[in-house]
């Protein structure tokens, strides 16, 4: 593939995401993105454009207390942070890591926007239903007699080196029974 097919790529895929996510400022802190409510919470280097981030944007983000988008060749980047209270919080994303991330995964000196979610979804876990005892079926594990006990194979070890050795099964003669002459 070549840059101009890849960009042409890119191009569609940015055509069909441009009606997805529509952007609302409300007034110089808030804003509305699909219905879900905003606070601009901090703006370095006029980093925040709201059309922008409606094209980034994605619905994994919303569960995310705080997002922060940071401009790095031209392209924006949205990562998500939780607020301590969130039943999703880890410490290594907690609000406490965003200064840490700025610092070392973002480009220094890059214009960068901290955004708080107000309505804030957290994703429920679904349930697995058990199965009804009618359709269940148990599979039976299939168990092979222990090589010694075998009708038809014996195990023979054979020592090759120092400290090594190794199995060989091979075929029982059969046992009591005449050769015809």
């Amino acid at each position: 593939m070549n840059r101009a097919k890849i960009q042409d790529y890119i191009d569609q895929r940015e055509e069909q995401r441009a009606d997805l996510y529509h952007f609302e400022a409300r007034d110089a802190t808030h804003f509305t993105l699909n219905g879900h409510q905003y606070e601009l919470v901090d703006e370095y280097r006029d980093g925040f454009d709201g059309d922008a981030l409606a094209k980034r944007y994605s619905n994994i983000l919303s569960k995310y207390d705080y997002i922060v988008g940071d401009w790095g060749y031209d392209q924006l980047r949205l990562k998500g942070f939780y607020a301590p209270d969130n039943p999703l919080f880890n410490p290594e994303q907690g609000i406490k890591t965003i200064e840490d991330y700025l610092y070392e995964d973002c480009n220094f000196g890059c214009a960068y926007f901290i955004i708080h979610n107000e309505d804030v979804w957290t994703p429920r876990h679904r349930r697995r239903r058990r199965s009804s005892p009618v359709i269940k079926e148990r599979r039976k594990k299939l168990r092979q007699p222990d090589v010694r006990h075998r009708r038809h194979q014996r195990a023979e070890r054979v020592k090759s080196g120092h400290h090594q050795q190794k199995f060989v099964i091979h075929k029982r003669k059969p046992e009591g029974k005449a050769k015809k002459q």
